[in-house]
C-alpha cells in the first residue's frame, strides 16, 4: 500500500474541515463549541466502537468460513489494524488486513482479499435497505422513488448471484482506474465470494452489517444533539446510508465533507 494515496486522505480532511471552519462565523463557532453537551459526544464514541465491533466480529465469521485457522481476539487485532488504511478510496486499503493475515497464520492471500469486496457488497446492501426504510418511515410516499429502490435491490442481488453476470460486470469495468485492476485481482477467486454469500452466511453477514450501520447512524444522531438540534433517529440513518452511498461512489478518501455536505443540504431543503 503506497503511502501516497494515505497522505492524500489527510491532506484532503484537513482541507476541507478548514473551508468549513474558514466560512463560518468565528464568534458562533466558539459560541456553540462552548455549549455543547460533552455526555452525547461520549455516547457518540461509544456507538462508533460497537459499530466496529460489530464489523469486525463480521470479518471473523468470513474468514472463518473460508477456513482459516484463526482466534477471534488476533482476528480482531488485524481488522481493527485495517482501519488505519480507511482513509483511502472507497477503503481499497483495508486489503492491508489480508496480507496481515499471511504474515499472522500463512493465510494465502488469493483466498482471503476477496473479504474485501464482500464486506463492500454487504455494506452497499445494508445502504439500500436502509435508506429505502427510512424513506418510507420517513412518509415519502412517491411510488417511482419506491420501486425504483426495489428495482435496484433486486438487480443488486441477481448480479452478486448470478456468477455469469457478475463475471460479464467485472471484464466491463477493467478498464476503469484503481477499480479495474482490482477487478482483475477478482475473477480468479470469484468461487471464493460466492462461498461467502451462501444462504446460511448470508443471514448473518446481512444482519450483523444492517445491524452496524444502524447503530453507527446514531453518531450523527448524538452528534447534533449535543448542539441541541434533534432531527430524529430515522432521518439520520438516511442522511449517514446515503452521504455513504454517494461518497463511495465518488471514491473520495474516507469520504471526507460528504456526509457534512449531506447534513448541510438536508438543513436547507
Amino acid at each position: 500500500m503506497k503511502w501516497s494515496g494515505w497522505l492524500l486522505g489527510i491532506i484532503l480532511a484537513i482541507g476541507v474541515y478548514s473551508i468549513f471552519i474558514i466560512f463560518s462565523d468565528g464568534a458562533i463557532l466558539v459560541q456553540n463549541l462552548q455549549k455543547i453537551k460533552v455526555e452525547y459526544i461520549m455516547l457518540g464514541v461509544l456507538v462508533i466502537f460497537v459499530g466496529l465491533i460489530l464489523r469486525a466480529f463480521r470479518w471473523h465469521l468470513m474468514i472463518k468460513k473460508l477456513e482459516v485457522d484463526i482466534n477471534w481476539k488476533p482476528s480482531m487485532l488485524i481488522y481493527f489494524c485495517g482501519l488505519a488504511f480507511a482513509l483511502t478510496p472507497g477503503k481499497l486499503g483495508e486489503v492491508i488486513k489480508v496480507h496481515y493475515l499471511k504474515r499472522l497464520v500463512n493465510a494465502p492471500v488469493s483466498k482471503t482479499a476477496p473479504t474485501i469486496i464482500v464486506e463492500r457488497f454487504f455494506d452497499i446492501f445494508a445502504i439500500m435497505i436502509i435508506g429505502l426504510s427510512s424513506l418510507l418511515l420517513i412518509g415519502i410516499q412517491n411510488e417511482l422513488v419506491i420501486i425504483s429502490g426495489f428495482i435496484a435491490i433486486t438487480v443488486f442481488l441477481i448480479l452478486f448471484y448470478k456468477k455469469k453476470y457478475l463475471i460479464k460486470f467485472l471484464e466491463r469495468i477493467q478498464s476503469i482506474w484503481l477499480i479495474g485492476k482490482i477487478s482483475q485481482k477478482l475473477i480468479p477467486s470469484i468461487d471464493i465470494v460466492y462461498i461467502l454469500l451462501k444462504p446460511k452466511i448470508f443471514g448473518k453477514l446481512a444482519l450483523l452489517t444492517i445491524t452496524a450501520w444502524l447503530i453507527e447512524s446514531l453518531v450523527i444522531y448524538f452528534v447534533l444533539k449535543s448542539f441541541e438540534i434533534d432531527i430524529g433517529v430515522i432521518k439520520s440513518s438516511f442522511i449517514n446510508v446515503i452521504s455513504s452511498l454517494v461518497g463511495t461512489a465518488s471514491f473520495l478518501p474516507g469520504v471526507i465533507g460528504v456526509i457534512e455536505a449531506g447534513l448541510l443540504g438536508f438543513f436547507l431543503l
